[in-house]
């Protein structure tokens, strides 16, 4: 067990009620020994190819050497607040940093079935991004054309250290390929909160721009360069027009969606914002992926043209006015995210070390709409 556990305490597996799964030396995955309770994690969490070796590891946690646990006070807490009977927990560990949180599932006493999905931290950041989300969650279900697509909110609080969202959770599979169901639901989303303003009037000029101006003199002279050639060639490109914005995820990934019967349901809000481009999200749904496996640049450059088809095809001329310049934007904004998080403290992170090539390499010349 690590100070990265923060809602489990070591305990003897003999009397422990809960394994910690360990992946690439770290925690990360907390389970009940129960079968049933197992059974129904790798069904809501979806950890993907690790899924075979982690099971193998939870089924012989004395040869791998797996640490036996037990629900904490912090969890106890949380337990109290929801105000509901609820069986096993399990817990998918957030990955180390400002904006670290824990994703908790809590089964149903007596069938094992999925009851609550609870995403808890510590720290001002994690509560201003699970504020973020439970706002988002209310608007959206009071949205008759939304409501069937996210989850809804139980409860959130946000104490003087702990603060956490408590939501249902969402089944069905999930989709690898940007596909109807996406687009359709992303089209939902953007009718609800399209607008026509200049690009400098806009929630993403405007967040960029606060974003760079903190990270001045904290990025080494090729990130400085990069970010402030680029932000140029964005106004450049598109100062002198009113264009389209809309709400957007701003974490729209195949593993944040859950497609079951042809409809496709969101969750995990805590980036959401209006005033966005267009083709944000189902660039980061295509993307992002690709970026996290360090694939080779020829493969990436050629993902970035087919994902820009993508949105010309399922989005149309209007919202995808400016196409490349919307894609450098698009770069800029998780560029800045990443950076933005640790004021540059790092820049080795996969996901900004593919979207640095990206932009050196795609957009050496004036981008034109």
């Amino acid at each position: 067990m690590t100070e990265a556990v923060r809602f489990y305490h070591e305990q003897d597996r003999a009397i422990g009620t809960h394994i910690a799964l360990s992946w690439r030396d770290r925690v990360r995955f907390i389970l009940p020994h129960d079968a049933a309770g197992q059974k129904t994690y790798w069904k809501i969490f979806h950890p993907g190819w690790v899924e075979l070796p982690l099971r193998a590891i939870a089924y012989m946690p004395r040869i791998f050497g797996s640490a036996g646990c037990a629900e904490d006070d912090n969890l106890a807490f949380i337990r109290v607040a929801i105000g509901a009977e609820a069986g096993l927990s399990s817990s998918h560990v957030g990955a180390p940093g400002v904006w670290s949180k824990d994703t908790l599932l809590f089964l149903e006493r007596e069938t094992s079935e999925p009851l609550f999905i609870v995403k808890a931290g510590f720290g001002e950041a994690v509560g201003s991004l699970l504020c973020n989300e439970a706002n988002w969650l209310l608007t959206m279900r009071d949205q008759a054309s939304l409501a069937n697509h996210i989850p809804e909110l139980v409860i959130y609080r946000s104490e003087k250290e702990l603060s956490f969202v408590a939501e249902s959770p969402l089944q069905g599979r999930v989709e690898c390929i940007f596909g109807e169901p996406h687009a359709k639901f992303l089209r939902t989303l953007q009718a609800f909160s399209h607008q026509t303003i200049r690009l400098d009037e806009s929630k993403v000029y405007r967040t960029l721009r606060a974003r760079l101006k903190d990270l001045r003199g904290h990025l080494s002279e090729a990130w400085s360069t990069r970010l402030d050639s680029e932000m140029q060639r964005i106004e450049q490109s598109l100062s002198d027009q009113r264009i389209p914005f809309v709400a957007a995820h701003n974490d729209f990934t195949p593993w944040n969606i859950r497609v079951d019967h042809g409809v496709a349901r969101a969750f995990d809000w805590e980036y959401a914002d209006y005033e966005q481009l267009p083709m944000f999200d189902p660039l980061h749904f295509i993307l992002l992926p690709l970026a996290l496996r360090g694939l080779p640049m020829t493969e990436i450059r050629r993902s970035v043209y087919q994902a820009q088809r993508v949105c010309q095809k399922w989005f149309g001329n209007e919202y995808c006015c400016a196409v490349q310049t919307q894609t450098l934007a698009y770069l800029m904004s998780v560029c800045t995210l990443y950076l933005w998080s640790d004021r540059g403290a790092s820049d080795s992170h996969p996901v900004l070390s593919s979207y640095a090539k990206i932009i050196d390499s795609m957009f050496i010349k004036e981008v034109r709409v």
